[in-house]
This record gives structure tokens, sequence and C-alpha cells, in this order.
């Protein structure tokens, strides 16, 4: 630790902190325009000018300065006041004076440090810039004649998207921050350039003249789209979120969002929201009052308790609050007697709820996402982590970058993680993950590299016979990969000190179960690093409360029906009523023809949604739900983070939550008075749950919890299911893209903006001999269909195969796509 004084106050700080940061711990502001927490020290605005006496009042910026012992620090003196009024006087020479209509007024840097120094005047004179606006984009807006140079986009661009969108360009008066060949912007569209930028020079479009900063309600809350658990803040006004505010102090991610966090919202005030209650009479769904539909369902739910409750069950979105969860969970245990009770398919969360269950004796990753950039070397599980959790993908560009963590990919693709320093990509044929990682722990044992606790171990011998079966020169071949490959990542993997395996899962990774789950928690337990900071295995759970549904047991846990038992029943008579809330297993589950006929057949379908997606279409009640932001209860990231939502809005017309329905059904099931409020149910919630033990949700504040496990290893042998390759074809591989999480990010206009269909990728030799050029139509056929998608050529995707995402309705994915790991498909014009 490091003494030093400011402004005769005494404070002591790490050894590697600057000026800057030892006067922030002192709670003295230092006026600043280029600098941000995530970023390296900069230094180009000159605003944070300070004296140091051991320098003999030399000004010197306090944002790049290291303290030293005993330094003596002014940061408020006359002259230092007027080198900052000079400072403003020099940045807004050539900055147009235009703040009535620029969009960045009132959470604009430069105008308030303007304002604050008092600068009314200039004595410097010139020409202002003429640079011609970017209004090309349809979610960022750049006007480069308001840049200060301050760099923040081009910096966190680079250090932490790892895209390089922006860099400087020309030298003197000439200089500017552009783009490639300075054209358009073209890039991830995530929007950490406008979260940064200190003036108005990128704007967000979809924000653009709709508000006032000063006149937004500010609302803290958690993103509803993937697992990573990012915080956010709304910006509220006249009862609609008109866009997300930055705060660099806010969650683990500092603020940092994706483009679905950035600008997915819009869903949220969609044109296409449910507002009222539908019934199918005659044969179409008819508005109809809360009285009548809520009648209908629950004499309905009453009919199937009576007869046992084995006639009913629910598909239920892993969106819902924990508290919802657990109302939903209740209702059917307690209210309905009945255990079929599924989400994300059954199948995208078996790592969680059988793989990890059984293998570390929780349904809960050991590790969280701080352990990514304390590892020294990472192990990622297909590139698609990045699309599938971006800010994820952040935390592993910034370990890697500026760590030089080591970074091993495993993957049937390239991709964005493949392009980092020194990333080492593993490309095996398609469907071959758990033979492979099998291979890595039969090294392990064949070089007497696991730990020295493994033995100990419960199926330690039983694991030692089965991978005998696997050794890397039996199963290179149909991996795609050399023996020795296979033996120098497992050699590399066990003699680092920390090591972290990362599983991104969904409806798009039907490959990403429980074996898969297994075979890596195999490899983790028998390196020893389980446990251990900056190790073991960190289950990427698709949706936004993944994680607590698992730990809610949204699941058949007493012999139900699974979710697909439950549309077999259906189709066969013998579920008559099914719950849908949330779900819209129409687009998102595999096999649509099968999903399809199977609601079709059901005599009784009720859907809870914000809108008439494609599954409610088919439904015989329809219930207009409320988003995120128009709902207070908690969510569990995948880190194990519980964190507060609030209620930023009002019910959208006469939406309810999914707290208020189910809580008044099963109060009318039961005979219970219904709960008073979420804070009610999480309370039980933590008396029930075991993680969840002596937590409230007053007590999560503004941080969350991170939730205790316990881990009790154990050794299951990680079966391994044969791909057997159809010659001539393709081996499609589905999955998730990067704007994209679900099906509901298909309501946000931002999203929809940037990838607004589906495609299917090809490498750039396979389109050759296809004779397909990018954004030709071609059609895709399997053994259960056809489809005629855009392709999309490039030269990610190995030879022979070919990724389709599975988001969108029209030409969806899963009319080809019956769930294996690997559809062999053809190609054509």
């Amino acid at each position: 630790m490091v003494n030093l004084t400011i402004d005769d106050k005494q404070v002591t700080v790490p050894k590697d902190a600057t000026i800057f940061d030892a006067a922030k711990a002192a709670g003295i502001r230092i006026p600043i325009l280029c600098h941000d927490k995530k970023l390296h020290p900069f230094g180009g605005c000159r605003m944070c000018l300070v004296e140091v006496e051991q320098m003999k009042g030399r000004q010197i910026p306090a944002c790049t300065t290291p303290v030293t012992e005993g330094m003596i620090v002014r940061t408020t003196t006359d002259e230092i006041i007027k080198a900052r009024k000079m400072v403003l006087e020099l940045l807004l020479l050539k900055h147009p004076i235009d703040c009535p209509v620029c969009d960045a007024a009132g959470d604009c840097d430069l105008q308030n440090l303007t304002y604050e120094y008092k600068v009314n005047a200039n004595r410097f004179q010139d020409e202002k810039f003429q640079h011609k606006i970017d209004y090309e984009n349809p979610l960022i807006e750049r006007d480069m004649n308001r840049c200060i140079h301050c760099g923040k986009c081009a910096r966190i661009c680079d250090e932490i998207v790892s895209f390089g969108a922006y860099t400087f360009m020309n030298r003197g008066i000439e200089a500017k921050i552009g783009t490639e060949f300075d054209g358009p912007l073209n890039c991830e569209f995530c929007g950490s350039c406008v979260s940064v930028c200190p003036v108005g020079a990128l704007v967000s479009r979809p924000f653009k003249f709709k508000a006032r900063w000063w006149s937004l309600n500010k609302v803290k809350s958690v993103c509803s789209y993937c697992g990573t658990g990012c915080q956010l803040t709304l910006g509220v006004k006249d009862n609609k979120v008109l866009t997300t505010i930055y705060d660099e102090n806010q969650g683990f991610h500092n603020g940092q969002l994706c483009t679905r966090g950035r600008f997915g919202y819009q869903f949220v005030n969609s044109d296409k929201r449910l507002s009222t209650p539908l019934i199918r009479k005659n044969g179409t769904l008819q508005p109809a009052s809360w009285d009548e539909a809520l009648t209908l369902v629950s004499a309905k739910l009453v009919e199937a308790k009576n007869a046992g409750g084995k006639s009913v069950a629910g598909l239920v979105t892993p969106r819902l609050t924990n508290e919802e969860l657990f109302l939903i969970k209740k209702l059917f245990k307690d209210g309905l007697g009945s255990d079929s009770i599924d989400h994300s398919a059954g199948y995208a969360h078996a790592a969680l709820t059988a793989g990890a269950a059984e293998s570390f004796g929780s349904a809960a990753s050991p590790s969280v996402i701080s352990d990514i950039q304390n590892a020294d070397l990472l192990l990622v599980v297909k590139t698609d982590a990045y699309e599938t959790h971006p800010v994820v993908g952040f935390e592993i560009n910034l370990g890697v970058k500026r760590k030089e963590i080591d970074l091993r990919i495993i993957s049937d693709k390239r991709g964005k993680l493949s392009k980092l320093p020194k990333a080492v990509t593993y490309v095996h044929k398609p469907g071959q993950e758990v033979a492979l990682v099998n291979a890595l722990a039969q090294v392990l044992l064949a070089d007497n590299l696991q730990d020295s606790t493994a033995t100990g171990v419960e199926g330690f011998e039983g694991l030692k016979q089965q991978l005998e079966a696997f050794a890397p020169e039996k199963i290179a071949a149909a991996c795609g990969l050399d023996a020795d490959t296979i033996k120098t990542l497992a050699r590399d993997y066990a003699k680092a000190a920390k090591a972290l395996i990362i599983l991104p899962l969904g409806l798009g990774y039907p490959g990403h179960g429980k074996a898969l789950a297994q075979a890596l928690a195999n490899l983790a337990l028998l390196s020893g690093k389980v446990g251990k900071e900056g190790c073991g295995v960190l289950f990427l759970g698709e949706k936004n409360n993944s994680q607590g549904a698992a730990d809610l047991g949204i699941y058949p846990t007493a012999g139900g029906a699974d979710a697909d038992a439950i549309l077999a029943g259906c189709q066969s008579g013998s579920i008559k009523t099914l719950i849908v809330a949330g779900e819209n297993p129409v687009v998102s589950y595999p096999d649509r023809k099968r999903v399809e006929a199977a609601l079709d057949k059901v005599e009784f379908l009720v859907v809870q949604d914000l809108f008439l997606t494609e599954t409610a279409a088919k439904a015989h009640v329809v219930l207009p739900a409320c988003s995120f932001a128009e709902k207070s209860g908690t969510f569990t990231s995948v880190g194990r983070a519980v964190q507060q939502v609030n209620q930023a809005i009002k019910p959208v017309g006469e939406a309810r939550s999914d707290f208020a329905i189910l809580n008044g059904l099963l109060a009318g099931l039961t005979g219970n008075a219904p709960y008073a409020d979420a804070a009610a149910v999480f309370a039980e919630i933590a008396a029930t749950v075991p993680a969840y033990a002596g937590l409230t949700i007053a007590g999560l504040g503004d941080t969350g919890a991170i939730l205790p496990v316990t881990v009790k290893p154990r050794f299951v042998a990680a079966e391994t299911a044969a791909v057997t390759a159809e010659s001539g074809k393709f081996a499609l591989v589905t999955g998730s893209a990067l704007y994209h999480c679900g099906t509901m990010s298909r309501f946000g206009e931002g999203p929809m903006h940037v990838c607004p269909e589906g495609y299917v990728e090809l490498g750039r030799d396979d389109a050759q001999a296809l004779n397909v050029k990018d954004g030709d139509t071609v059609a895709v056929k399997s053994a259960s269909g056809e489809l005629r998608l855009k392709a999309k050529v490039g030269t990610r995707m190995p030879q022979g195969v070919v990724f389709a995402p599975y988001h969108f309705d029209e030409a969806s994915v899963n009319s080809i796509a019956v769930g294996a790991p690997v559809t062999w498909v053809s190609i054509s014009k």
C-alpha cells in the first residue's frame, strides 16, 4: 500500500493505483473526459491535470500518473483551474454548439464541465469541422463534428469487445475517429461506444429525440435475455422504457452490455404486445375479460385436479422470476398433484439438472463468472460461447488480452474467440464433443497426471475402465483431430495451475446435455480443478433465469413427464390440459411438425405470453403477461448471483404479471390465501431451498448475493452417441446468432435491425463447389423437411459443415432438425 496526501487529505491506496484512483477513493472529484474504469489510462483530454509538490508544481495528468509514497497532490489550485478552462476552450473551438438539438444534452460531460467551469466565452477562433454525419446505421448515429478525440470508442471496441471498428485517422488538425476505409459503421452493434462517448458524437438512434436525459426516471434492474445476469438501468418516461442508461459502476461487467441488452429493450413497448385476454370462440381467438378467461382456466384445472392431476402438464420459460417459477411449481405440485412440468424442451437444462447434479451433487456450476479472469487456462467448448453470452465473451477477451490467459477452444467451427491473441481452436467433427473430452481425461490417466484426490472420488475405478476405450489413437479419426494434438491439449490443461472449463447451453445445442456435462466434470475432477479460484466448470444457462429454474426444480422430479413426454401425451390424448407459460415450442423446440401436431390435438391449451406467438395462436385461452420491466422479483444468473428485478413501468394494457396470474390460480385451487407480494414468496424460497437460506429480497440490495455451492464429487461415465455421416451430405449444426436469444429477441427492434431473418452459413470452399454466393437463397433439405434460406458465406465453417440459428419463425430450422446434435442435409440453389 502507498500513502499520499491529496488536498490535505491522507489517502492509502494499492501501489498500482493512479492519482485519479486515489482521489476517487478519498471522495475527491477530479474532472475527466477520456477515462473509464474498464479501460487502460489514456491521458488524452488533459482535464484531469493536477499539481504534485515533489515535481515542483508541474501539472500532470492524474489518470496516467501512478502514486508514490509521500506524494503531495493539489487538484484545485488557481493555475489548474485556468488550465482546465483553456482545455475546455480548445475542445469547444471545433465543437458545434448545437446542444438544443443534441441528443446527449443533459448527459454530456463536455456540456456539464463547460457549465461547471463557467466557460462562457472563447479566446480562440477557427472554423468548425464539416464531417459527413453517418445516418445509415439503424442503431448508432455518428457525428464526428462533435468528437473530442477522447478515444474511448476505439479503446473499448479494441480492449473489451475486441472488434476494432474504430481507429484514429489522419494527423494534427485533420485527425478524427474513423471506421474501415472511412465507410459506414459495420460492427457487432453492442453499443459500447455509445455508452462511453462523453459527448454527442455517438448516439443511440432508437432513443434519438425520444426524451431529454433529465426527464427520465432511472430504474435499476437485470437484463431479461441470456443468463449472464447483467445489471442495467432503464430510462423511463410516460410509462415507456425509452433507453438503457450506462453506469460504469453497475454490476461485475461495469455497465457493459451487448446488442440485446443495449438495443433489445423495445419489445417492452412493442405495438405487438398482447393487451387483453383472448378466448377461442367459433374457431377464432376473441377478446375477453380477465374474469371470463380465468373462470374458464380455473374450471379446467379443477377438472384436472379431480381426475388425479395426471392429465395436466406445463411447459415453462426460464425467463420468469424465481418467485413466479416457485408459484407455478407449487400450482402443479400442491394445487394439481402433477409433476409433469418442464422447461427448455427438457434437454437444454439437462447439463445442470442431470449432469452437474450427479457429478457435483448440485444442479449448479461450481464456478462463478469472476473465475474467468482468475484462470491461467480457459477451455471453452464451442466458440458459440461468445454468441450465446456476449458479456461473458467480453470477460474472456479481457482475460486473454490483458492477463495473457491461455485460451483453448474445442469446437465444430471457428468463431470470434478464435481470433483472440494466441488462442488455439481445435476444430473437431460435429457431434464428437463427448468422445473428445473423454479422450482428454484418458490422457490424464495414461500419463499419471490426475490429481492425488481423484482416486478417492466415488466412481474412479469405473471411470478408469470406461476411458480405456477412448485412447486418443482410438478416437482421433472419428473426432477429426490427430492423437498428438489431443494429448498436447490434455497435458496443457492438466499442468495449468488454474484452469476453467466453459460450456454454453441452450435449445440450439441438443448435444450439450447430461453426457457432455459429465465428461467435462470428470476431466475437472481428475485434474483436481474444482472448488478452487479460477477452476471448475461454468455452465452457461441460456435464459436469464435458467439457473433459477434448475434451483427451483422446474422439471419432473417425482416421476412426471418431461417436455418430450408431455408433447407425446398431448398427441396421444393422455395430456388433456397444457399450460404454456412464456415458452414458444412451435419455433424453439425441435421437430416443428411434431410440436404443432401435439398442440393442435391437446383438448385445452392455455398460453401466458407477452405476444401472440406461434404457440399462443394455437391456444384456447391466451393470458397477456408482463415483461421484466413491469414486475418485481429476482433472477439467478449462471454465476449463481441472485439479483433484484425492479418494476419500472405499469403493466401494458390489461396485462398481468405471471406472478399475479399464478398466485390467483393457486389460491383458487388450494383455498389458501394468496401471497402478499414477491417478497413473501422469496421468503418461502429461502425457507425451503437450501442454497437460498438466509436471503431476503431487501437484503439483496443493488449488488445481489452469490449462492453457496457444496461440491460432492462423483465420477460418472459419460456415454457417447454414434454420429454416422451420410455420404454426399452436409453436417448441419444449430445454435445462437450473436444478436438473438431464444425467440423473444425477434420483438426487439435493435436485434431485428441487424439480424432480421434466418440463414445458413457455409464455408467458402463449399460455397464455391455449390456455385453459391453470399446472399443467395438455397434449398436446405433433411429427412424431415426442406427450407429455403439465405446463404451466408464466410471462413469460419469447416468443409462439409453448415450452421443455422434457431430463433426465427419463417423458415424455422426446427422444420428440418429434430433434436439430434447433427442433422444431415443436402444444399442446392
